[in-house]
């Protein structure tokens, strides 16, 4: 069965302790990249620049100083990270990689030193060429050169706006080393400065120097009028830390006494829980948010968080945790999400109102498989906040995950009109669907003309491969294919997927030869693929070639051990040439451990119960199969199964409402010929 992605339906982002507000100190919100990261925003663009310099020239002349906190200049007390250039001089080595951007953040500008606290030096036309040069360096993408020249002028002139300055700079080029350098001597230079103070803590923290972060951010967080807010800040640096698990070692050290108190016990709580989330230590996060929610049982904030890292948990256990799982079978994930279903359901019997937890409910059910009660979340959603669109969407999505049609078009049609005004939203997963939907009903110009619709990159090629197949069941599959072979392949994998594409549609146009020789082609330069391999095992399936079906399942099997399907297709072509059933039975069993809810998997258990006369158990298991997809073959196998239970009528009106649904199944259409079924 196929389950619809539940982010679509209602995506739940992490939730969030305590706001951001817009005069953050740049280095807690600093956001360092690690390996495999997005890219970080761009350096600051030539106005941005010019304010900056414009500011600082203006303070300068005004005062006819140049700021710091003693009024002797000193030598430069450190080696220059790059070789110091001459003002008229080119630049040399760069700082970090010159086209390295800095973080939004570090934009913000804290407040200017109070004019008393600034040394008495002359503002002289070389000094003041020195400041323009390095912020020109600046602009033109030199960070080393502007760093270098900030950090001599800084040290000769003891201005902590100087060091400031070079902080930011190597911020921007992410030469942390650098960035430290320059927060220390920042620091040094106006030890008053909490600014100054919080960000040489921070650069400790982002260059994996906890032990002698430990103490400053313990006095930050203890000195503070809002400790929550730091640990909340603390947290998010720590997020993106070289050493994920130390990271988290030093926010549980320094929030360990701020856990249990009235005050700020439920924050605190979270916000650890969020850490442990980062660092990858789902056990810690999970018992953090639970202490949480049981410091606020009515909290909607911390019954999310819990649910939330329970399902993320089970979904990132490794192998030997799924080999401890309980006694019943079950892997860590599919215990997860039941105890998060369970969480919930308590919480929204005790708060009935609690929306944004009874979305969270109906996207957990989704993503368990338990379509009937996830709709009826939905439909109480919408009977709560008419208003809201999303409802309507996830509905028609469950309606046409169910096959009905009808339902789903008139769901898509009230949510293409609500939001015809909102410029914001992406309609592009909408014309997919309401291309299903008029696929599903037979109207193929219409499904075409909803897929032209599409344009967004993120649908664009999935509307142009769903248009191929429209076109193969109108009987051009010439045209089809033609779409398929024109689609960009810019990596392996790609084209393997327009392969396996082109496979599957001339399997579906009965042209099996040329399937499986395509397929067959692909495979013999990529032997151990394990989608070419089960397409060209179901094409060879077709041409009754079943020792060449087996040996290319049973290899897929080795790669992939708990491909259910794998296990499914080769039960089921037993069961369907009525030949080594009990084998048959066995591999089928397996699949269903393996994927317990999939329709296509249950209605081949039926099939292989009927193949062994077990006529009571089949017509159970069928039932049910069609209850979990209501596919034209699955109503042939309960309609044949029916009929030969005796109930004729029932299997005749099954087997005629699903020829009118759908009438291009080979399965289907046999079987009413068998049975001498007629309109």
């Amino acid at each position: 069965m196929r389950i619809l992605d539940a982010t679509a339906v209602f995506p739940v982002q992490f939730p969030r302790t305590v706001p951001r507000r817009r005069e953050d100190n740049m280095l807690f919100l600093l956001t360092l990249r690690r390996p495999g990261a997005a890219p970080m925003a761009p350096l600051p663009g030539a106005r941005a620049i010019h304010r900056r310099l414009t500011a600082t020239l203006v303070a300068l002349l005004l005062s006819g100083t140049v700021a710091a906190c003693c009024t002797t200049p000193a030598a430069p007390a450190a080696t220059p990270v790059s070789a110091a250039p001459a003002p008229a001089a080119a630049p040399t080595a760069p700082l970090a990689a010159q086209s390295a951007a800095p973080v939004a953040a570090a934009q913000a500008v804290p407040p200017m030193p109070a004019a008393d606290q600034l040394p008495d030096v002359d503002l002289s036309s070389d000094l003041l060429f020195r400041l323009i040069f390095a912020e020109i360096a600046v602009q033109r993408g030199e960070p080393g050169a502007a760093f270098t020249e900030l950090m001599t002028v800084a040290r000769q002139t003891h201005d902590p706006r100087l060091a400031r300055r070079a902080t930011e700079v190597a911020i921007g080029a992410r030469a942390l080393p650098q960035a430290l350098e320059a927060a220390g001597l920042w620091r040094s230079l106006a030890p008053s400065d909490g600014e100054a103070d919080q960000s040489y803590s921070s650069l400790l923290v982002a260059n994996g120097r906890y032990d002698q972060a430990r103490p400053l951010l313990e006095r930050q967080i203890s000195t503070a009028s809002n400790p929550i807010e730091i640990l909340d800040r603390l947290q998010r640096v720590l997020a993106h830390a070289p050493e994920p698990a130390q990271g988290f070692a030093l926010l549980e050290a320094v929030a360990k006494k701020y856990l249990d108190a009235p005050t700020t016990g439920f924050e605190a709580q979270l916000i650890v829980a969020r850490g442990a989330h980062a660092a990858g230590n789902s056990a810690a996060a999970v018992a953090h948010a639970r202490a949480a929610l049981a410091l606020r049982p009515d909290s909607e904030l911390a019954v999310i968080t819990v649910v939330q890292l329970l399902v993320e948990g089970g979904a990132r256990a490794t192998p030997n945790e799924a080999s401890a799982a309980p006694a019943n079978g079950k892997d860590p994930g599919a215990v997860a999400r039941a105890e998060a279903i369970a969480i919930v359901a308590r919480f929204l019997d005790a708060h009935p109102g609690a929306m944004e937890v009874r979305q969270v409910y109906a996207r957990l059910l989704v993503g368990d498989g338990h379509l009937d009660e996830a709709r009826q979340q939905f439909e109480e959603l919408l009977r709560q906040a008419p208003q809201n669109p999303d409802p309507l969407f996830a509905l028609g999505v469950l309606a046409l995950e169910a096959e009905r049609f009808a339902e789903a078009r008139g769901y898509f049609e009230r949510y293409l009109e609500a939001v015809e005004s909102s410029a914001d939203r992406d309609l592009d997963l909408v014309y997919m669907n309401m291309a299903r939907v008029a696929e599903g009903q037979r109207r193929f110009d219409e499904s075409l003309e909803w897929l032209r619709k599409v344009h967004g990159a993120d649908q664009l090629e999935a509307a142009r491969e769903r248009q191929a197949f429209v076109l193969g069941r109108m009987n051009r599959v010439d045209e089809g294919l033609q779409l398929l072979q024109q689609l960009p392949a810019s990596t392996a994998e790609e084209n393997t997927q327009r392969i396996l594409a082109q496979g599957q549609l001339l399997r579906d146009a009965h042209r099996y030869e040329e399937s499986f020789a395509l397929l067959d082609k692909a495979l013999q330069a990529n032997p151990d693929d394990t989608g070419l391999l089960y397409e060209s095992a179901m094409s060879a399936e077709r041409l009754d070639r079943i020792d060449v079906m087996e040996k290319r399942l049973r290899h897929l099997l080795q790669l992939r051990p708990d491909y259910a399907h794998a296990y499914n297709a080769l039960g089921y072509s037993l069961a369907d040439r009525n030949i080594r059933l009990q084998e048959a039975y066995q591999l089928i069993d397996h699949a269903l451990t393996l994927a317990p809810d999939d329709g296509f998997i249950v209605d081949s258990m039926g099939w292989v119960q009927y193949r062994m006369g077990n006529l009571s158990a089949a017509r159970e298991t069928l039932t049910r199969a069609f209850q979990l997809k209501a596919d034209p073959d699955v109503a042939a196998h309960l309609g044949e199964v029916l009929w030969a239970t005796g109930d004729h009528s029932g299997a005749r009106e099954l087997l005629l409402d699903a020829q009118k649904r759908d009438g291009d199944s080979d399965t289907l259409r046999d079987t009413l010929q068998r049975l001498k079924i007629q309109p």
